[in-house]
């Protein structure tokens, strides 16, 4: 790209020579007009004393009668290097006498006028007069005419003076080549020297410029495109004291105070950035255009997106990889609904993540308004909470509450019971060594004794649940653990006249999890039966080994699940209870939430006979 210095430098160049040139030439032609002028005044001056000479020795003899001394005048006048002819002409223009003979008695050629300029016809105001013409064969000449005036001696042969004021008019014939040849020699030489003082003047101006003006401009120009392009440390080198030196010092002082200015809304850019990025929850700003203008850390990290990858992009492309907008009229969108209503909405979607997994969001939507380049701009800014991750929260929260109290609980029955198990083990220990107790009493003691251990195994279960998930998984055996979760039901579903069958397969099987979340997952499916039969029922839980993976079944008997409710059974908060009670519709997601948690797969299948619903899950085997 060329340089703007560049092409003011070319300019400066064309104007400056143009400029010296006409003016130059301007010059040239005044003064060749002017020495032509005083070439032709200074010939003119010659001719005319030679005229005056002439003419008072043509008076002469015209008074002596003279004629042959005339005609000798004449030819020897005409003899000169430089006259080419000689004539005398009378007032009405015709030849009188001349050194050519072959024009006497023939007119001039010239006007009245041309032989007396200003005289009006009557010739009072004759006078001498020289110029350059140019004859028909284009040969140019330097003419004089110079009027012979009558005098009262002639009056007997040309009239009164007041009549006649002029015999004639002696018409000189010069050579005009010399003097233009020496004009156009002085013209050339001028045209030389004109030329040297040009290049010397436009060498001098040139160098003023471009070390004054052009030099200056183009460490400006420098420094503009510098801070163009984001390079704000760059400062013109212009040491002067003139008008540039001055602009090239608040250059630098705009560039230092702007540089502070983009220093300033950086570090502010960045703690807003920062502030948006440490809510936990995504955050999404989205322009009239559905165009996503920002985005938290948050938010690429719920969609598995590269971090800035959404920004820019439209907001139906990152949430549910759409190529076009979604139809207002299917999907809840919080822009179109706050465009048609300028109100915070709050709506649950689920979002596509970039591997193509679904997440259940709570979107919270509001309107924003900001003015930018003067007019006012509407923006959308989308708070996205992740469901699953409240679940998981919430789940968390009661598993840390229900351990407290199971906890506390399991420690205020489980150090009596000890107490009283190492009482009854020293009696027993001593109604042995004496021999002569009551066998009955002695039984008793021992049945008992055996009680106390089932107390002691069942707070022991009861701990277990409560615990918190551990950070590792560990292998489980699935049958222990799903016969000591149902242990701490049975009373329950006995109450309720819930009749549990267990079948489970000769081979144990074992799968890689945490021991808590696999309680959770059957806890939840089996008070889920529970509901399904207020009035009582039977409930089977079967284990299946198969290969590379494990099958858990969970059947019951109660009133099953509607057509239309299957395709929501795992949405949060549904939730459709037999028994009337509310509930908080959070059981069946858990459990899909903690089964994909170990890559396995849970889902509504056909029931064995006799049996109405069935929940089969399906995790990998070790």
């Amino acid at each position: 790209m060329t340089r703007p210095a560049g092409r003011l430098s070319r300019k400066l160049t064309l104007m400056l020579y143009a400029v010296l040139t006409a003016t130059s030439l301007l010059f040239l032609l005044l003064l060749f007009g002017a020495y032509q002028l005083q070439l032709q005044n200074e010939r003119a001056r010659v001719s005319s004393q030679l005229n005056m000479l002439f003419a008072a020795t043509l008076e002469n003899a015209m008074l002596k009668r003279d004629i042959s001394g005339l005609k000798e005048i004449m030819e020897r006048l005409a003899e000169q290097p430089e006259v080419v002819d000689v004539a005398i002409v009378n007032p009405a223009g015709e030849v009188r006498f001349s050194s050519d003979e072959l024009r006497v008695g023939k007119p001039i050629g010239m006007a009245p006028e041309a032989l007396c300029e200003g005289c009006n016809g009557d010739f009072r105001g004759a006078r001498i007069t020289t110029r350059f013409v140019t004859t028909g064969a284009g040969k140019r000449l330097l003419r004089s005419v110079n009027p012979v005036r009558n005098r009262p001696e002639c009056r007997e042969c040309h009239g009164p003076v007041a009549d006649h004021p002029v015999n004639g008019f002696l018409v000189v014939d010069y050579d005009a080549a010399p003097v233009l040849r020496k004009a156009r020699g002085s013209l050339m030489f001028l045209l030389f020297a004109g030329f040297i003082v040009m290049l010397l003047t436009l060498g001098t101006v040139w160098w003023f410029i471009r070390r004054h003006v052009l030099a200056p401009v183009s460490e400006l120009e420098n420094a503009c495109r510098h801070l163009s392009q984001g390079d704000l440390d760059y400062r013109p080198a212009i040491d002067s004291d003139d008008e540039f030196g001055a602009l090239s010092r608040n250059f630098s002082l705009m560039a230092e105070r702007l540089q502070k200015s983009m220093s300033q809304l950086l570090e502010q850019e960045g703690y807003l950035q920062a502030l948006i990025d440490a809510d936990p929850d995504g955050l999404r700003v989205i322009d009239e255009n559905l165009t996503t203008v920002n985005a938290n850390r948050a938010f690429h990290r719920l969609l598995k997106l590269e971090e800035g990858a959404a920004i820019g992009q439209p907001c139906h492309r990152a949430s549910f990889h759409r190529a076009d907008p979604c139809p207002p009229t299917l999907v809840a969108c919080p822009v179109a609904e706050i465009k048609r209503h300028p109100e915070p909405i709050k709506t649950i979607q689920e979002f596509l993540t970039a591997d193509g997994d679904i997440v259940r969001v709570q979107v919270f939507a509001a309107p924003m308004e900001v003015e930018i380049d003067g007019r006012k701009r509407r923006f959308v800014v989308e708070s996205v909470r992740d469901l699953m991750k409240d679940i998981r929260v919430s789940h968390e929260q009661k598993l840390a509450a229900l351990g407290q109290l199971a906890a506390g609980v399991g420690h205020e029955i489980r150090n009596p019971l000890s107490s009283i198990r190492l009482a009854l083990d020293n009696v027993l220990k001593r109604l042995r060594a004496d021999g002569g107790t009551d066998p009955r009493a002695l039984e008793y003691l021992e049945l008992v004794d055996g009680e106390i251990d089932k107390c002691l195994d069942i707070t022991g279960r009861l701990l277990k649940m409560s615990s918190l998930p551990d950070e590792q998984s560990q292998l489980i055996p699935v049958h222990l653990a799903i016969e000591e979760t149902v242990s701490l039901v049975r009373y329950e579903g006995e109450k309720q006249g819930v009749e549990i069958a267990l079948v489970f397969a000769a081979e144990s099987p074992r799968v890689i999890a945490t021991e808590t979340d696999l309680r959770m997952i059957i806890l939840n499916l089996v008070q889920n039966a529970f509901h399904a039969m207020p009035r009582g029922g039977r409930l089977r839980i079967e284990i299946r080994p198969l290969d590379k993976r494990v099958e858990i079944d969970v059947a019951d008997t109660g009133v099953g699940i509607a057509d239309e409710w299957l395709p929501h059974i795992f949405e949060p908060f549904f939730t459709h209870r037999a028994d009337g009670k509310k509930g908080v519709g959070l059981g069946l997601t858990i459990c899909q939430s903690l089964v994909a948690r170990y890559e396995g797969d849970i889902a509504v299948v056909k029931p064995p006979e006799g049996f109405v619903t069935c929940f089969r899950v399906t995790l990998p085997a070790v």
